[in-house]
């Protein structure tokens, strides 16, 4: 599997990176323990969670499948911010030294290569998570910090906090990005870009939007995420059922039928094209599931194919903001 440097760190992150979110919710230990497994096998290092994923279960599950192994082998990314077993939710440096101390301990871990705030808190300025990662740097807990679901302008307070206290700056940005959602184009990845940050996409196939499942004018299958609940999160069926996104469907459809591959496999190599994007987080319910998109990173698509995909996707620009867009640099 093919791998890229994290950001302005030592990390060599595999490309497509396992997301555990489903682990001791809708895949059971033994189903997670074979997902990691196939995971690994295809030469998979990166493994992404959270303390909330689960209530904690998930943590627990990986902690529980990389005793044995070779833990330098695995790059352990989790993150801290929202509630778990009736703790408050909190991007406090108080309840982040918790926090981590118990997602360690879950994880049977003495520490995590990444650590990332989940979600910016009104509560707490960000000055707060960059003096909880001093304290994390200094005992060890945590090699880098990285920060997820923010905005360019949340960048640039932790990079101006980070400054302040003379501490290494973050390496990484996970925000929702894919082919229906490129709206963090317009100025967070280019920030991300500037200020050295490198980004992991978590939702790049739309939960399960982008893999072909969901047709114009039918209902969602059963078994399906969406079929379960149609009005799930933020790819809710209401939602997300535009005549936008049936367009990028249609043209994805057919694509992916001249490149000879799944339609899940060409999303994810669109996304792993574009600029500032290090990684992207993929999911599963079982291994099947992984076997269909693990190995999207090994897959080289025709750039022109590629390109009829940005076209038809391309987020509208409101118009003062296009007018200066047209003048910005690439990076």
């Amino acid at each position: 599997m093919r791998s890229t440097r994290l950001g302005a760190s030592d990390l060599e992150v595999s490309r497509i990176a396992l997301g555990t979110m489903t682990f001791g919710w809708e895949a059971s230990r033994e189903e997670s323990f074979a997902i990691l497994d196939a995971y690994a096998e295809a030469g998979g290092n990166f493994l992404d969670t959270a303390d909330v994923y689960s209530n904690g279960a998930s943590e627990e599950i990986l902690g529980e499948w990389l005793r044995g192994r070779d833990r330098d082998r695995f790059v352990v990314a989790t993150k801290g911010r929202f509630p778990v077993a009736g703790q408050p939710s909190a991007l406090s440096k108080e309840y982040l030294d918790g926090a981590l101390d118990a997602s360690l301990r879950r994880l049977g871990l003495d520490h995590v290569d990444l650590y990332q705030a989940h979600a910016p808190d009104s509560r707490h300025a960000l000055a707060e998570f960059a003096e909880f990662l001093e304290g994390a740097y200094r005992s060890g807990k945590v090699r880098y910090g990285g920060v997820s679901n923010m905005t360019a302008a949340h960048l640039v307070e932790l990079h101006l906090a980070e400054r302040e206290l003379g501490i290494p700056h973050i390496i990484a940005l996970q925000p929702q990005y894919s082919l229906l959602v490129r709206d963090v184009e317009l100025e967070i990845l280019p920030t991300a870009q500037l200020l050295g940050i490198g980004s992991i996409a978590w939702g790049p196939l739309a939960a399960g939007w982008l893999t072909g499942k969901y047709v114009r004018d039918a209902p969602p299958p059963e078994g399906s995420r969406l079929g379960d609940d149609p009005e799930r999160g933020v790819e809710a069926w209401s939602k997300r059922g535009t005549e936008q996104t049936w367009s990028v469907l249609e043209v994805l459809e057919r694509v992916a039928r001249e490149a000879g591959q799944t339609q899940a496999v060409v999303s994810l190599a669109w996304l792993l094209s574009r600029p500032g994007l290090s990684s992207a987080i993929v999911g599963a319910r079982s291994v099947d599931q992984l076997t269909g998109t693990v190995g999207a990173s090994d897959v080289d698509i025709d750039p022109a194919l590629l390109e009829q995909l940005s076209a038809v996707s391309a987020p509208e620009l409101p118009g003062y903001y296009a007018l200066m867009a047209q003048n910005a640099r690439q990076h």
